[in-house]
């Protein structure tokens, strides 16, 4: 990851730990080329979120998750984005709460992450099962 200004900044000139709208559109229908992420952001917010919007957020359908760790005001958004880079495809997963202003209306971004993965997921199983059923098999 970048520690610089200059290298935060995504293709659209946005700084990608405060999001960046542009990104997130580009990720409705991603070059199936680019490279894979898994992207996670920490950011406080002045107000609670709603239980009820955490909880919409898991349906939007587009691998967003929005959580709340024990900490009050502190939330955890994750998502996977199809990006050039670490700092396009968070620019894009956090642009997600620029694009939907309903779902927080102010936010700093606190911590991000950003893995890159070989495919996306698209099994429901949990990597612990698929561990539990090869020790079985062998």
């Amino acid at each position: 990851m970048p520690h610089d200004a200059a290298s935060w900044a995504c293709p659209h000139g946005q700084d990608a730990r405060r999001g960046c709208v542009a990104c997130y559109e580009e990720s409705v229908s991603p070059d199936p080329a680019l490279p894979f992420w898994e992207v996670a952001a920490w950011f406080t917010t002045e107000r609670p979120i709603p239980i009820r919007t955490l909880q919409d957020v898991h349906h939007h359908g587009r691998r967003f998750a929005l959580d709340q760790p024990s900490t009050p005001l502190v939330y955890l958004l994750t998502g996977h984005a199809r990006a050039r880079g670490s700092v396009e495809a968070i620019a894009g997963v956090i642009g997600f709460l620029l694009h939907n202003r309903h779902v927080v209306a102010n936010f700093t971004v606190t911590e991000t992450r950003a893995t890159p993965q070989s495919s996306p997921r698209t099994s429901t199983t949990r990597q612990t099962d698929v561990w539990l059923d090869d020790r079985r098999g062998g």
